[in-house]
């Protein structure tokens, strides 16, 4: 299996997931948007996945679920109850649909307005925060008094949270806003795989 990365990217998530599964895996960094990236995968984004003759496999939570069912008895999607497999699911949709969008406006605010000037983009910028900032509050409240964002085990919906938590230095708020994030964040920029991934990737602190 071959993880597409590049750095400090939501790909961070499926690779700590590829190291939790104990599935042999190599990766390659790519160069977002690129010509020659935009070959393999069109849409210029990452991840993506190549797994034997399964052509390209894109979109970090449908990635974190394809690799958790290819290790069932690792639970990375949680329990096998249908309460449990949904509840991490929901939480998966969440972070790619609701939190990971939110953060756009912040990093490329001229696709948001046709007002290229300084005051143009930060009132999408300021607009863009206000709303990640509610997304952030939903997590926090939810991880209070928890440990994971499911259950009573890691599962990818943890290691999508935290890299969407990582990129918080580019808000004008932080963690010690949002304690029980703070708390969840911690946790896991000690878990093993993550540092590894991170060392692998080179973004280690």
């Amino acid at each position: 299996m071959k993880l597409y990365y590049a750095p400090g990217t939501c790909a961070l998530a499926v690779h700590t997931t590829l190291i939790w599964s104990e599935l042999p895996y190599e990766i390659e960094q790519v160069e977002l948007g690129s010509p020659e990236w935009r070959k393999i995968n069109p849409m210029g984004a990452v991840p993506a996945i190549i797994d034997g003759d399964s052509g390209v496999l894109t979109q970090a939570h449908a990635l974190i679920c394809y690799i958790a069912r290819k290790v069932p008895e690792k639970n990375l999607v949680g329990e096998k109850s249908p309460q449990t497999l949904q509840a991490v699911e929901q939480w998966l949709a969440f972070v790619n649909g609701d939190l990971h969008p939110a953060y756009m406006p912040i990093f490329t605010p001229n696709r948001f307005t046709s007002r290229e000037t300084e005051e143009g983009l930060n009132d999408v910028k300021n607009t863009a925060l206000i709303r990640l900032r509610n997304i952030f509050g939903i997590l926090d409240n939810h991880l209070d008094g928890r440990n994971f964002m499911v259950g009573k085990d890691r599962t990818g919906a943890d290691a999508f949270v935290y890299i969407m938590t990582r990129w918080l230095p580019y808000t004008n708020f932080t963690l010690d806003e949002l304690p029980h994030l703070n708390r969840h964040f911690e946790r896991f920029r000690d878990d093993s795989a993550v540092v590894r991934a991170e060392e692998e990737q080179g973004i280690r602190n």
